[in-house]
């Protein structure tokens, strides 16, 4: 754990290093088309904010479209959580029991019950407060007619089938006329990224440089992102906690994500004299720069597996596709609540589950030898062991560090694993923000990060009991909550 942690502080300071820095900040942005796609499922409260984000933003980039794709699962959910709702009293409608509710439908739900004189809500209730709330299609369709009637920049489309987010962003990529293929970019954001014009001046820039140095524009590139909260939450430690594991996954972002993404990107354009894959792209669902032919070529995003980025990286390296890293980084909305952040970990290790179904499929349709989905699982199964190995490893170095028995080298190695997780790198982050940290705020921050740390296994083991219980990984509803906060508007350089 000592030599790992030691060796993640080590990339941590190389990312630092590498992103963000001014140097690397044109004055002037080069031409990119961007088809802006964002599947949008319970996100009534999130379009309007997206709309005056985005369609002033890519006004600057011409050729640009901003599709929002809304979807039926919507209104079949909905009933789906009627049923759920029916027996439930006050005390049960709580954003706990009820995350994919939004605060307004809890409140409505309750006034309903109050109303009637009753203990329990009938799903016949559930379902009638429920249906005088309009669907994200409808605020979408509103908020559109709002806009000027010729400008054909910004699109929605309805999906009417039974897929998720990938299927979402499939249906929008089929409607779409580009011109030159190679040429443009298929960039998937969720409803409330805001990526900055100096984000996107960055990237085109960044494009240009890229084709004068191989001829071609990048075929696939990844906009790397670090974590903030609002604190939303009520209690101090629910916040602190948020915060920690918010700071834990931009850590994870600058010490494995990046690198990695970086030594793929090089291995994959060096010639190939020997069997064996030159990594595993691991592609995140946010700030996914996807170039159109590539897109067609793989086959869109894969709708087979229960998320689709992690597996989409599967699929462009057993393709040969090189990803490309961005030598600068954005700012995204981390998760505001306990249940939350719980949720959200359970459903991001499903991507770690999903990599068998991957090679079975792909080495079925003739993508990559045997030897590339063996070595691919490998690595998949390495990085899957070690997320569920963070929390109980950083208990053993804690026990072993405050244990009165500890022999004094077990105790210098544990606590500096400790030290190389926690501290070091807190410090690295406001050195380069510039922020010198106090020694008590550096122990505060330390300390929720260690929070964080000892959270981060919960998702993971909680996904892997569901699977053994239930036998499947699928439900009913899609595993999001509905986003309770306003995105905020920071500078990419100011995070958690």
């Amino acid at each position: 754990m000592a030599a790992r942690n030691l060796n993640g502080h080590r990339q941590v300071r190389r990312t630092l290093a590498w992103a963000d820095q001014p140097e690397s900040r044109p004055a002037v942005a080069e031409p990119m088309v961007l088809h802006v796609v964002i599947p949008v499922l319970r996100e009534q409260q999130q379009i309007s904010a997206a709309l005056a984000w985005f369609v002033p933003l890519l006004r600057g980039f011409p050729g640009s479209t901003l599709t929002l794709v809304s979807t039926a699962r919507e209104e079949r959910e909905r009933r789906h959580l009627a049923d759920r709702l029916a027996g439930a009293r006050a005390t049960d409608l709580t954003v706990e029991r009820f995350p994919q509710l939004s605060d307004d439908e809890l409140t409505a739900l309750a006034g309903t019950l109050r109303g009637t004189g009753r203990n329990v809500l009938t799903g016949t209730m559930a379902a009638e407060v429920l249906s005088g709330f309009p669907t994200t299609a409808d605020v979408i369709t509103a908020e559109l007619a709002r806009l000027p009637a010729s400008d054909p920049m910004v699109r929605h489309l309805h999906y009417q089938g039974d897929g998720r987010k990938a299927a979402q962003v499939n249906a929008a990529v089929e409607q779409l006329a580009t011109v030159n293929a190679d040429q443009e970019y298929i960039a998937v954001y969720d409803v409330d990224s805001r990526p900055s014009r100096e984000l996107l001046e960055q990237t085109a820039q960044f494009l240009a440089s890229k084709r004068a140095q191989d001829g071609a524009l990048p075929r696939v590139v990844q906009q790397s992102a670090r974590f903030t909260t609002q604190g939303a939450a009520r209690s101090w430690w629910e916040r602190g906690l948020c915060r920690g594991a918010a700071r834990a996954q931009t850590l994870w972002t600058l010490r494995r994500e990046i690198p990695n993404l970086r030594r793929y990107a090089d291995a994959a354009r060096r010639p190939r004299t020997e069997p064996g894959l030159p990594g595993l792209a691991q592609t995140v669902g946010h700030g996914l720069l996807i170039r159109t032919d590539v897109y067609q070529q793989a086959g869109g995003l894969p709708t087979f597996t229960v998320l689709d980025d992690v597996a989409f990286g599967y699929r462009v390296t057993v393709g040969g596709i090189p990803v490309d890293s961005l030598p600068f980084t954005t700012t995204v909305p981390a998760a505001e609540h306990l249940s939350e952040l719980l949720s959200q970990s359970e459903r991001w290790f499903q991507s770690y589950l999903d990599y068998p179904k991957c090679a079975a499929r792909w080495h079925a349709e003739g993508h990559g030898s045997l030897t590339d989905h063996v070595a691919a699982l490998a690595i998949g199964a390495y990085r899957g062991t070690a997320w569920l190995l963070v929390s109980p490893a950083t208990v053993v170095c804690l026990v072993l560090t405050l244990g009165p028995r500890t022999r004094l080298p077990v105790r210098a190695a544990s606590t500096v694993a400790l030290w190389a997780a926690t501290v070091a790198p807190v410090r690295a982050l406001a050195a380069a923000e510039g922020r010198p940290l106090t020694a008590r705020e550096t122990a505060v921050r330390s300390a929720e990060t260690l929070a964080g740390l000892l959270l981060k296994s919960v998702g993971p083991l909680t996904a892997l009991g569901r699977w053994a219980v239930t036998g499947t990984r699928y439900s009913v509803l899609a595993p999001k909550s509905n986003r309770r906060t306003t995105p905020s508007t920071a500078t990419d350089r100011e995070f958690a």
